[in-house]
C-alpha cells in the first residue's frame, strides 16, 4: 500500500487533536490530585479518648492543694501584670528584632513570590523603632487575635520546597491571644493600625481594632470579681442581646457575675465608639466552664484536654488553632498553672530529669517509672508533649503535632499528622519512609519535666 504524505501542519493538527482527547478524558475523571498520606497507626488504632488512659485512680489530684494554690497566685499576678505596667518590658532590640532578622533572609508572600526590599523597608517605616516607646496604655483583647513580629497581617514564609517550611509556617506569627487577655500597649505603628502589645507570656504587634483601652473602672471590674475558666473548647458566646461575640476557648478566663442554674453569667469585654473597653454580659453553659481554679485531678485534665482532641495544628496559633506549646499552656490555665508560651521554656517549668545518654528503651522505662500521668511534660528541641499514662506497657502522650521526619531516595520530607492526638512515643514507626532513628520522637526526647515540683 502506498503511504500518503502528511504535511507538518497536518501532523501538528493531529497531535493537538489527540492531546485534546487525552485532556478531555482526564478532565472527565477529575483532576490529578495526589491522595492524602495514610494515617499513622497510632492515630487510627489507639483510643483518641483521654479517659481511656486514666486507670482506676482518675479522681486523684496531680498537685497538692498547697502547690495548686501557689500556682494560682503566680498565674493571676502574671495574667494581670500588663495592667500594672508604666513602661514596656522589652528594650528596642528585643521589640524590633524581626526588622533585621527578616531583612537578611529571603522570605515569600501569600502569592509564593519573594518579598521585595521595598516591602521590608515599608515594615521598618511602619515600625518606627527610632521613636520607641511612643505610647503607653493598658488594654484588653476584645476578639481572638494574634501578636505579630511585624505590624502586618501579611505572611512571611521561607522556602516551600524545604521540609517543614512554607505554608503554614508564617514566621511573622508569634502567638494567638484570646479575647479578655490583659495587655499593655507600648508603641503605635506609623499608620496607627497596629500597636506593640505585651501580655503575660508574649509580645508582638496586634491590630488596634482588635483591642480596647482598659481604663481604671474597667480594670477594677475585671480584676475584683471571681473568675471563671473555660473548660470546653469552641463554645459560641453571645451577649445579653443575643449578639455573637466570640467562641469561648480553653485558655480563657473571664470575670464571674453570678452562677445560675443555666450556667455562669460572665463579663465580656467590648470596644465602644471611642476605643474604650466596656463590659456586656454573656452566659457560659455549666458544662463549658468552672470557677478558677478547677481541681487538678487527672479526670478533670482529661475532660478539658479531650475537648481539644482532633483539632488541627496551628503554627503560632494560626487560624485560631494551637501548636504544641499553646495546647499545654491552654490546658493548664483552668487549673491556675501559667505555663510559658514556647516549648523550650515549658521544658524548664518544673523539676527537669535528663534522659540524655539513655537508649530509647531505657528512656521509655524511665518515663513509665517516674512520670506522673497528666503532670509530666516530655521535651525535645522544638516539641513538647504531655505524658498521660500507659497502655499495654507503652507510654502514651497527648500532643499537637505537625509531622514526622521522612526520607525517600535521599530526600527529607514530612509525614503530616497535623492535629491534637494521643500517640505512643514512636508514632509512625511502621512507615517505611520514616527517617530512623531521627524520625522517632522517643529517640530525640531529651528530658522529662515534673510539674508542681517547682513553681514556674
Amino acid at each position: 500500500m502506498r503511504s500518503i504524505p502528511v504535511s507538518s501542519r497536518s501532523r501538528a493538527a493531529i497531535l493537538a487533536f489527540c492531546l485534546s482527547l487525552l485532556l478531555s478524558a482526564c478532565a472527565a475523571k477529575g483532576p490529578l490530585v495526589p491522595p492524602d498520606p495514610p494515617e499513622v497507626r497510632d492515630v487510627t488504632d489507639l483510643p483518641q479518648d483521654l479517659f481511656a488512659y486514666l486507670g482506676p485512680d482518675g479522681g486523684r489530684s496531680v498537685f497538692t492543694p498547697d502547690v495548686q494554690a501557689g500556682m494560682l497566685r503566680g498565674f493571676l499576678t502574671g495574667h494581670f501584670a500588663p495592667w500594672e505596667r508604666t513602661s514596656p518590658p522589652k528594650d528596642p532590640g528585643d521589640a524590633f528584632w524581626g526588622l533585621n532578622h527578616f531583612a537578611a533572609k529571603t522570605v515569600y508572600g501569600e502569592n509564593l513570590l519573594r518579598r521585595s526590599p521595598a516591602w521590608m523597608a515599608e515594615m521598618r517605616r511602619l515600625s518606627r523603632p527610632e521613636d520607641f516607646p511612643n505610647f503607653g496604655r493598658p488594654a484588653v483583647a476584645v476578639v481572638h487575635t494574634s501578636l505579630r513580629v511585624l505590624p502586618t497581617l501579611e505572611p512571611a514564609f521561607l522556602n516551600r520546597h524545604l521540609p517543614g517550611e512554607g505554608f503554614p509556617f508564617d514566621y511573622l506569627q508569634n502567638t494567638a491571644i484570646w479575647a479578655g487577655t490583659p495587655l499593655y500597649l507600648s508603641h503605635l505603628s506609623a499608620d496607627g493600625a497596629f500597636a506593640l502589645a505585651h501580655c503575660r507570656y508574649a509580645s508582638g504587634w496586634v491590630p488596634l481594632a482588635d483591642v480596647a483601652f482598659a481604663g481604671p473602672e474597667f480594670r477594677k471590674e475585671f480584676q475584683s470579681t471571681p473568675l471563671v475558666a473555660v473548660t470546653r473548647d469552641r463554645v459560641p458566646l453571645a451577649d445579653e442581646h443575643g449578639l455573637f461575640r466570640f467562641e469561648a476557648r480553653v485558655g480563657m478566663i473571664l470575670p464571674l457575675v453570678r452562677a445560675t442554674a443555666c450556667g455562669y453569667e460572665v463579663f465580656l469585654p467590648v470596644r465602644d465608639a471611642c476605643g474604650e473597653a466596656v463590659t456586656v454580659r454573656g452566659l457560659l453553659p455549666p458544662s463549658a466552664a468552672a470557677p478558677l481554679p478547677l481541681p487538678a485531678t487527672a479526670a478533670n485534665l482529661a475532660r478539658v484536654g479531650g475537648s481539644m482532641l482532633g483539632e488541627p495544628y496551628g503554627w503560632g496559633g494560626m487560624y485560631g488553632h494551637r501548636d504544641c506549646s499553646a495546647l499545654l499552656m491552654d490546658l493548664y490555665t483552668p487549673f491556675g498553672l501559667g505555663l510559658p508560651r514556647n516549648s523550650r521554656q515549658q521544658g524548664k517549668a518544673g523539676e527537669y530529669i535528663s534522659l540524655e545518654g539513655l537508649s530509647d528503651q531505657d528512656k521509655e522505662t524511665a518515663i513509665l517509672a517516674r512520670g506522673v500521668p497528666f503532670a509530666t511534660l516530655l521535651w525535645k528541641p522544638g516539641h513538647i508533649m504531655l505524658y498521660v499514662g500507659e497502655l499495654g506497657g507503652r507510654a502514651m502522650i497527648l500532643h499537637d503535632v505537625w509531622g514526622l521526619r521522612t526520607e525517600e531516595r535521599g530526600r527529607e520530607g514530612r509525614h503530616i499528622i497535623g492535629r491534637v492526638a494521643v500517640t505512643t512515643l514512636t508514632p509512625g514507626e511502621e512507615l517505611p519512609e520514616l527517617k530512623k532513628p531521627e524520625g522517632l520522637l522517643l529517640h530525640t526526647i531529651r528530658g522529662m519535666v515534673l510539674l508542681g515540683s517547682k513553681n514556674p
